[in-house]
């Protein structure tokens, strides 16, 4: 087989990518078949996030890109988030954030007390109420999987696979002019070509359930998420385990993420749970994301550490890598992955 672009991973990252360059050229993929961080998100695109309720850098942008790129796959969906504040502290800091000038307009509404919202909810300090959106990611990756066909090669590829030729690369019997390693977490293993930069990653799991809880037409969020999939389905998350990485679940986390789901209602329900699935994000120490050309190897190319908020950030990265690939236009500083060189 002989393409342009050979990319490594089918993740978010990779799948937004592959299809982007199947407009100027031909594409394979080559990916070992496993969960992943994708698989494992919950692709919701939240404005304030993590305990001071802070919003994403450059969010309104990301968020209009990102609803025109996915969109156009038909798995974006508007959607309410309700955060609800933890305590007195979160609800103070809250409180302050949804009225500053940039966090204001994705602010739907903020309760003031529980059961304003919801008698069914434990939202003892209120909380608020966001314009956000859910991105249906198992389809998008499934949908780009058939779309691929053929160009799919399920298989495990390393940097040391790969042989450089004066004219692209050569990896098995496929020839191609460049290598995209969109390849998540594998990146910093030893030996890649990317592993010495500053990788944080971060493993997570979620849950596939089926629930009497009672129904809700909003994601339900509080040192987790719960996003209703109709007809009692749900599904929930997720952990931050700095220590390890790869896919395998665990009972503990799955007794923790029940436990946090059951907790979102002030009364007694039964769940069941269908699937549980662990990835490791490849989060980066600034929160953004690594893409570049290899300084020395430059038929080689990354588009990784899209991290937590990965949904968000990969149509962006996409546009900047491909500029990149096309029309040979540098990345943006922040974003150039030799800002994070280990020396």
């Amino acid at each position: 087989m002989n393409v342009q672009t050979l990319v490594v991973g089918q993740g978010l990252a990779g799948s937004l990518l592959a299809r982007r360059l199947s407009d100027s050229g031909t594409v394979a993929v080559v990916d070992p078949g496993q969960s992943n961080a994708s698989l494992v998100a919950a692709g919701l695109m939240t404005p304030l996030t993590g305990r001071r309720f802070r919003l994403t850098p450059e969010y309104p942008q990301l968020f209009a890109r990102a609803r025109e790129a996915y969109t156009a796959h038909n798995v974006f969906h508007p959607i309410i988030v309700y955060r609800m504040f933890a305590d007195a502290e979160q609800r103070a800091e809250g409180l302050r954030r949804c009225v500053e000038a940039d966090c204001a307009p994705f602010v739907k509404d903020v309760t003031d007390n529980a059961g304003r919202l919801s008698q069914d909810l434990t939202d003892t300090h209120g909380g608020v109420l966001m314009h956000g959106a859910w991105v249906d990611l198992p389809r998008f990756l499934a949908d780009t999987k058939t779309w691929l066909g053929e160009r799919l090669i399920k298989d495990q590829l390393s940097t040391n696979d790969v042989t450089d030729t004066p004219t692209g690369i050569r990896w098995k019997n496929i020839t191609a002019q460049r290598v995209v390693w969109c390849d998540g977490w594998r990146a910093m293993l030893p030996g890649g070509l990317f592993s010495n930069l500053t990788w944080q990653p971060a493993k997570g799991e979620s849950l596939d359930v089926t629930s009497d809880a009672p129904a809700k037409d909003f994601v339900l969020n509080r040192e987790g998420w719960a996003l209703p999939c109709g007809e009692g389905r749900w599904r929930t998350g997720t952990n931050w385990d700095w220590e390890e990485q790869g896919e395998l679940v665990t009972d503990i986390q799955r007794k923790k993420l029940l436990a946090r789901f059951q907790g979102y209602f002030n009364q007694p329900i039964s769940t069941t749970v269908t699937a549980q699935a662990a990835g490791t994000r490849p989060c980066t120490r600034d929160n953004r994301p690594y893409l570049g050309q290899h300084a020395l190897r430059t038929r080689h190319y990354i588009l990784n550490g899209l991290g937590p908020r990965g949904t968000a950030w990969a149509p962006t990265a996409v546009d900047y890598l491909e500029a990149l690939l096309e029309h040979g236009v540098p990345v943006p500083a922040e974003f150039d992955y030799r800002r994070a060189m280990v020396p």
